[in-house]
């Protein structure tokens, strides 16, 4: 019993983190979930209507079938509005809501001589349709589950336990459908999310690598891609001396400490650290004037220096190029400014920062 209890435990804490390293992506799902669903919604609603005219059972429930359409219409526009979109987990559960809502009308006020129909079809499809906490949505099914059992009772004695029964196990089916499919659906999403990790992280650092830096470069050329206001060059000083004294094996070492440094330095910073090659890296600097640019690459530069990376006392020699105030096309020109500047820096003595001028 423990034991299953222990797994049990895993497996939540497991969707807890899943849920919280892909977040984004859990997002852009169940946004895209929701512009699906809607008109969807509306569009289903709109069908009934075109038989009316040929079926008596369909004229009395119009003002549901309308009011209904109307309310999955009204939902769709809003969730085109930017400022509206982000509230998107808020909107399913108010698409459902009206799906449940029309499901008990038609259930218990407009057909109470049968057995529940489109209401079963809400308890199945709103557990496996989006991407919630599992305690949030088997609150919600519960809640509809109680509502509809209980105006069964009232209004439709005679298939009131009927309805009960298949209102449960629907709810039930659902929630145990939506459980395994949201925990598949968080397990592609993390496969997903540790390759691209893989893709652009140096393994050696962990900061990010050459060819995501390539990958940015190209991304800002896109019009309305935030633009670095500067480009800092870091170069550790006698790094070949050190692989000669101590061997590689140390100077992985020391390159993975490094990592740990800079990675430390920019949570402080809007930096963006880069490996470029070897003992070059390369920070990408957002929202920064020239001087503050020189500031943050002494602060760097003190940084280093002041921190024994792995019992070795190491300097960095930095270069700067402010391109804030300019209109760049190409901003592997910006880097070769700083690396020139990283260069100045070293032969004017090492342990140094140099400002490249343009």
């Amino acid at each position: 019993m423990e034991k299953w209890l222990n797994i049990s435990r895993d497996r939540d804490r497991t969707y807890k983190q899943f849920s919280v390293d892909n977040q984004h992506a859990i997002e852009e799902y169940n946004k895209k979930t929701l512009s699906t669903l809607l008109p969807i919604g509306w569009a289903l609603t709109l069908l009934p209507l075109a038989v009316v005219p040929f079926s008596n059972t369909k004229i009395s429930a119009v003002p549901a079938y309308l009011l209904t359409f109307s309310s999955f219409f009204i939902l769709f526009i809003l969730f085109k509005i930017p400022s509206i979109k982000k509230y998107t987990l808020a909107g399913l559960h108010i698409s459902f809501s009206v799906l449940f809502i029309f499901g008990i009308y038609l259930s218990v006020i407009h057909s109470p001589n049968m057995r529940a129909t489109i209401l079963l079809g809400g308890f199945i499809l709103m557990p496996i349709s989006f991407i919630d906490s599992l305690r949030r949505i088997r609150s919600v099914l519960v809640f509809w589950l109680v509502v509809s059992t209980v105006m069964a009772f009232y209004l439709k004695p005679q298939y009131a336990l009927d309805d009960a029964i298949n209102c449960l196990c629907s709810a039930v089916l659902g929630y145990y459908l939506g459980k395994m499919m949201i925990q598949v659906r968080l397990e592609s999403f993390e496969a997903r999310r540790q390759l691209i990790i893989e893709k652009e992280t140096d393994v050696l650092t962990g900061l990010l690598n050459r060819r995501k830096l390539f990958e940015t470069l190209a991304d800002l050329e896109a019009t309305g891609t935030e633009k670095p206001s500067g480009i800092l060059m870091i170069d550790i000083d006698h790094f070949k001396d050190f692989n000669d004294n101590y061997g590689h094996v140390a100077g992985d070492k020391l390159l993975n400490h490094f990592g740990e440094v800079l990675t430390k330095f920019a949570q402080n910073f809007r930096l963006h650290f880069y490996r470029y090659g070897g003992e070059e890296f390369v920070a990408m600097a957002y929202g920064y004037d020239d001087k503050e640019l020189l500031s943050i690459a002494e602060g760097l530069r003190i940084s280093v220096q002041s921190t024994a990376i792995d019992g070795n006392l190491t300097t960095v020699s930095i270069g700067v190029a402010y391109c804030g105030d300019e209109q760049v096309r190409n901003y592997e020109n910006i880097i070769d400014r700083a690396d020139k500047a990283a260069y100045a820096a070293k032969r004017a003595g090492r342990n140094k920062i140099c400002m490249e001028q343009n």
